[in-house]
């Protein structure tokens, strides 16, 4: 399959890191993914779509605590 965004790559299965926004904070998550191998857009299926979900869920929970990696500083 080609990619629908750059129209040159051609899309495999991969691991790649998802972020997910939440306030401030932004969680990144390792899913399974097709990923153009040109420009690196990601295709999620129904079901990393749904562990995504259940993520966000969870951190808005506070079911899970992931740790702090690295810091953001805002300079106004």
């Amino acid at each position: 399959m080609h990619c629908v965004i750059c129209k040159r790559g051609t899309v495999k299965s991969g691991t790649v890191q998802a972020e997910l926004r939440i306030g401030t904070d932004h969680l990144m998550v390792p899913v399974e993914a097709d990923v153009c191998d040109e420009c690196g857009e990601a295709y999620y299926s129904t079901e990393a779509m749904r562990h995504l979900e259940q993520v966000r869920e969870n951190f808005l929970s506070k079911v899970i605590a992931p740790p702090s990696v690295g810091h953001v500083y805002q300079i106004s």
